[in-house]
């Protein structure tokens, strides 16, 4: 009975260092596949998508920027939101780590770091940036439809 319980310890005292060890490999994949990510990232485009369409929005308004103006607009972007999103890409890795199985997260870095891979991650945002009006537009027209239901769902009866 001894050895039975001995034996009953020790497997309980090695599934956890197995899992620790299990999750430290995945973090370290996920953190390869960031690091190909932030390193091909064109943070400096993807910040100028954020604030863009507020300016095609002024400009619908009538209201027309100068060069410098739209100059010192990207710069204030640039200048408050490189880091910090820069920062938010590299903590993935343990999100990753969590959410994703060893065998995903290699499949995942193993199809960025690949060629083809590569290339299609990197015209992801274009991909975006193209489907983003067609987006806004089915739900700018899909709205008045749904804002009268979202008010009969939340107005007390």
């Amino acid at each position: 009975m001894r050895i039975l319980t001995g034996a009953l310890v020790a497997l309980c005292l090695a599934i956890p260092a197995h899992a620790q060890d299990e999750r430290a490999t995945r973090v370290a994949i996920a953190k390869d596949y960031i690091d190909a990510t932030v390193t091909d990232a064109d943070i400096a485009e993807f910040i100028r998508r954020l604030w863009q369409p507020m300016i095609q929005q002024m400009a619908a308004n009538g209201q027309r920027l100068s060069e410098e103006q739209l100059a010192e607009i990207d710069k204030l972007f640039l200048d408050h939101l490189t880091q910090p999103l820069t920062d938010v890409m590299r903590k993935q890795d343990e999100v990753m780590a969590d959410l994703m199985t060893l065998e995903e997260l290699t499949a995942l870095r193993d199809f960025y770091t690949s060629e083809h891979g590569g290339a299609v991650m990197r015209k992801m945002p274009q991909l975006a940036q193209i489907q983003q009006p067609m987006i806004s537009a089915t739900l700018q027209d899909a709205m008045p439809d749904i804002m009268p239901k979202i008010e009969a769902i939340t107005t007390p009866q």
